[in-house]
């Protein structure tokens, strides 16, 4: 009877193509044995490290690790009380167990890596830790550069929020893949971690790694990282935890102040100041802390900082305010010159508002400046691409001061008389902004 109930269980993982365990009652109804008795027969099998226990709200996975033996008997011993009630919903009865932590049933992973084969996963070397009894929630880390292959391929949909994205291969209109059988993948969340170092790195748990094709798995396992590495803490609420995170990062900050600033120009002066607010499913990818170091990347961010800002400004908002042009004489000619959209906005809010407190309006547009300088130093020279980490902190630092500088003109928007009837979101005041 025992060895049947250990190839029992065996089998029931082993056949199942999600990792499940198989519910402890279960033994008892097909083996037609006391529910008691069954739980005997498993406190031996325990104790030979022939099977293990999973007691949770979710028990049908591995979730986060293997309890110690006496933990697993102890559970046992006090699942002898647990019932089996009915309720009935019209024509419908339902069975549940009246516990709050129900129990599956596992082989050991001593059991697993004596008797099971792997033959079926190939190179799917992920896919074999699951097979090996290994938790599906797993946290593993990669370099933030692994991110690349499926970032810089038109063929991929490469989608993220604050903290997490997901990747997966765009179809066509008949629903083919646009990528080759192998390439076919799914990474339904990855979030970002910190090295030792508090270097960014891309964590991804166990389960999600399981969805990849062997190939790409061992492309991942190439990037994984082994040193200690932590999850950051707003990742980790959100997906384990089930949590609501109460901060923005720096990017969706930003964002969030930009729409104001419309709204807050639309509502005073009927137009509004901003071409677009990038809200939604137009957030540019490459807004995003999943970032590499290398040059080319830091100002592919920088140019497309300088075009949410400069090129995104509405001239037409100027009008009638201030003049839009200089004119400057030149060899005795005069020139009608176009002002720059920052000039703009810089000599309107100078003619417009008074900052009494230490600052001035130049200071505010000051880093607004800074990001249409450091555009054009791809634009007049060739630059060799190459990696720095340098080139993080630049690029927290550039954006940490647009961020203030958008933040302090909406400041500046809502003191106008008109703009008493906005209601700023109350996450704007009291949100905490993360720039990792």
């Amino acid at each position: 009877m025992k060895e049947n109930i250990e190839k029992r269980i065996f089998d029931y993982f082993t056949n199942s193509s999600d990792f499940n365990g198989m519910p402890l009652r279960q033994i008892s109804e097909e083996f037609n044995i006391d529910y008691k008795l069954s739980i005997d027969i498993l406190k031996d099998l325990i104790k030979e490290d022939k099977v293990i226990i999973q007691s949770s709200t979710n028990p049908n996975i591995i979730s986060f690790h293997h309890y110690p033996i006496e933990a697993q008997l102890e559970v046992l011993d006090n699942a002898r009380d647990i019932k089996i009630e009915y309720q009935n919903q019209e024509d419908i009865t339902i069975i549940y167990e009246n516990t709050e932590y129900p129990i599956c049933l596992y082989p050991s992973q001593s059991k697993l890596k004596s008797d099971r084969s792997l033959s079926e996963f190939g190179y799917s070397c992920y896919s074999m830790q699951l097979a090996y009894g290994q938790p599906q929630l797993k946290p593993l880390f990669f370099d933030i550069d692994v991110l690349d292959r499926y970032y810089n391929d038109p063929r991929f949909n490469f989608d993220f929020g604050d903290y997490s994205g997901n990747i997966s291969c765009k179809y066509d209109e008949f629903y083919n893949p646009l990528v080759r059988k192998e390439d076919n993948v799914l990474i339904k969340s990855f979030g970002i971690g910190f090295d030792d170092q508090m270097n960014r790195v891309v964590v991804v748990y166990l389960r999600y790694l399981h969805n990849l094709t062997g190939e790409h798995q061992v492309y991942w396992k190439g990037k994984e990282r082994h040193q200690k590495c932590t999850i950051l803490s707003e990742y980790y609420q959100s997906t384990i935890e089930g949590a609501w995170t109460s901060s923005y990062s720096i990017f969706s900050a930003f964002l969030i102040e930009l729409k104001c600033l419309n709204e807050l120009s639309f509502l005073i002066f009927n137009i509004n100041l901003f071409y677009e607010s990038f809200e939604n499913e137009k957030k540019p990818k490459e807004f995003t802390f999943f970032f590499t170091p290398t040059t080319k990347n830091y100002y592919d961010f920088i140019l497309l900082l300088d075009k949410m800002i400069s090129e995104n400004i509405n001239k037409s908002f100027f009008n009638d305010k201030i003049d839009l042009f200089d004119i400057k004489e030149e060899k005795g000619i005069y020139i009608k010159k176009d002002k720059g959209t920052l000039v703009l906005l810089e000599e309107w809010l100078t003619s417009m508002f008074v900052i009494e407190e230490d600052g001035s309006i130049a200071e505010i547009i000051l880093p607004l400046k800074k990001v249409r300088k450091e555009r054009q130093i791809p634009a007049h020279k060739i630059n060799e691409n190459y990696y720095d980490l340098a080139l993080i902190e630049k690029q927290k630092e550039i954006i940490s001061d647009v961020y203030n500088s958008m933040r302090q003109l909406r400041h500046i928007f809502y003191l106008h008389p008109k703009a008493k009837r906005y209601i700023l979101p109350k996450s704007m005041e009291e949100a905490k902004i993360i720039s990792i």
